[in-house]
C-alpha cells in the first residue's frame, strides 16, 4: 500500500534475523542457505543498528517457509523468544518489579526495536488488555511478526514470572494460517484463541497483573530505562505527535474526524497541527487513510459486512468512493481483496 506509515521503511532489526536461523536451523539449514540469496551475514544481522528493510524482510519470511516446508514460522520464533534479543528495553522489561510495570515500559519503549508496532495496555474494562497494531500490511511478514511477537509475549511472561500457567484470550485479525491447528491444540486448556477478529488483542484477568518479575531489581532496571530514554531522546521521539493523531482517529468511534477536531482535542490550532505533522515528514489526510485502511481490511476480513456497510462505517457516501479509496491504498479493489487477502 503507497500511503502507508513511513516507519516500516525503517526496517526489521538484524538480530531477528538471527533469531529466524536459530529456527531453520533446526530442520538442518546453515547460514548460508538462508541467507546467501540476500548477501547478508551473521556478523552483519548482529551490529546492534542494522536493519533488513521491510520489502527483503518479506522476501527472506518467504524464502524460510518454502525451504522448511512450514505453514507458519511465527510460532516458533515465537516460542523460542528470549527477553535478552531485545536489548535495553528486554533488559528494563526483565528487572522490572511486576508485570504492569514491565507492560508500560514496553508501551513506551517498543517502537525504539520495532518502529512499525504500536502496543496499547488498558486496564480500563473488567479484564487487562493488550492492543498491538502493525504498520505493515505485506504478507506474508505481517502474519508471522504477528504471530511471533503473540507467542512471544506468552513465552517470555512464564520466564519473567516463573509461572508456567497462564490463562488469557487471543484475538488476531487474520484468518487461521494452514496448518496452526496442531499447535493450536497445545494451548486450548489456557489460550482462548480466535482468528479473523476485528482488532489484535489480548485480554487477561487483572489478577495477573501484580505478579512479581522473577528477576526484579530497581536499581538494574532505573540503569536500562535510562538507556532507553537516551536512544528515544537521541531519536527526537519520531513521529511523536504523529502517532497521537493516529490514536485519536484508531480510538474515535467515528474513523473520519475533521482535522479541526483533532486539532481541538491535541489543544492546537489546525494550521500548526498540520505544520507539525510536516516536520515529521507525514499529513493528516495520510494518517487518516492509514486508518481507514487498517479498519476497512478488519472489516473486510469479516464475510458478514458488505461493501455498503463498510463504506457507511468508515464515512464514505457510497461504496463506489470507497472502492476508488481502497484501490487508492493497496491497488486492489475491496471485492479483489476479500476473495484473497494475502495476493
Amino acid at each position: 500500500m503507497k500511503t502507508m506509515s513511513n516507519r516500516q521503511n525503517h526496517g526489521i532489526p538484524g538480530v531477528y534475523g538471527l533469531l529466524l536461523l536459530d529456527i531453520v536451523s533446526r530442520w538442518g539449514y546453515s547460514a548460508e542457505s538462508l541467507f546467501a540469496p540476500f548477501h547478508f551475514t551473521s556478523e552483519q544481522l548482529a551490529e546492534p543498528d542494522y536493519r533488513i528493510p521491510t520489502p527483503v524482510a518479506n522476501e527472506l519470511i518467504k524464502h524460510a517457509l518454502k525451504m522448511t516446508g512450514e505453514s507458519t514460522l511465527g510460532y516458533h520464533l515465537g516460542t523460542q523468544m528470549r527477553i535478552s534479543i531485545h536489548g535495553f528495553i528486554g533488559y528494563a522489561i526483565m528487572t522490572a518489579n511486576d508485570i504492569t510495570d514491565a507492560l508500560v515500559l514496553a508501551n513506551r519503549f517498543i517502537q525504539l526495536r520495532m518502529p512499525f508496532l504500536q502496543l496499547y495496555f488498558s486496564t480500563f474494562g473488567e479484564k487487562a488488555t493488550l492492543q498491538l497494531q502493525c504498520d505493515i500490511e505485506i504478507e506474508p511478514l505481517r502474519t508471522e511478526i504477528v504471530m511471533g511477537l503473540t507467542f512471544g509475549i506468552m513465552t517470555m511472561a512464564k520466564a519473567l514470572t516463573g509461572i508456567n500457567h497462564l490463562e488469557g484470550d487471543i484475538d488476531f485479525d487474520f484468518p487461521m494460517p494452514e496448518g496452526f491447528e496442531k499447535y493450536n491444540s497445545k494451548f486450548q486448556d489456557q489460550y482462548n484463541m480466535r482468528f479473523s477478529q476485528p482488532h489484535l488483542l489480548a485480554s487477561f484477568d487483572k489478577k495477573y497483573l501484580g505478579l512479581k518479575m522473577v528477576n526484579a531489581d530497581p536499581i538494574a532496571s532505573q540503569i536500562a530505562i535510562n538507556q532507553c530514554e537516551a536512544e528515544l531522546s537521541a531519536l527526537g521521539e519520531r513521529r511523536r505527535l504523529a502517532m497521537r493523531v493516529r490514536d485519536i482517529l484508531t480510538n474515535s468511534e467515528q474513523h473520519y474526524l475533521s482535522i479541526e477536531s483533532v486539532a481541538e482535542l491535541l489543544h492546537m490550532s489546525d494550521r500548526t497541527l498540520k505544520r507539525q505533522l510536516a516536520a515529521e515528514n507525514t499529513s493528516f489526510s495520510t494518517l487518516v487513510d492509514e486508518v481507514r485502511y487498517r479498519h476497512a481490511t478488519s472489516l473486510l476480513s469479516r464475510t458478514d459486512y458488505s461493501l455498503e456497510q463498510i463504506a457507511d462505517e468508515l464515512g464514505y457516501s457510497d461504496v463506489a468512493n470507497f472502492s476508488r479509496a481502497f484501490k487508492r491504498w493497496s491497488g486492489r479493489s475491496p471485492s479483489n481483496w476479500r476473495k484473497d487477502p494475502y495476493l
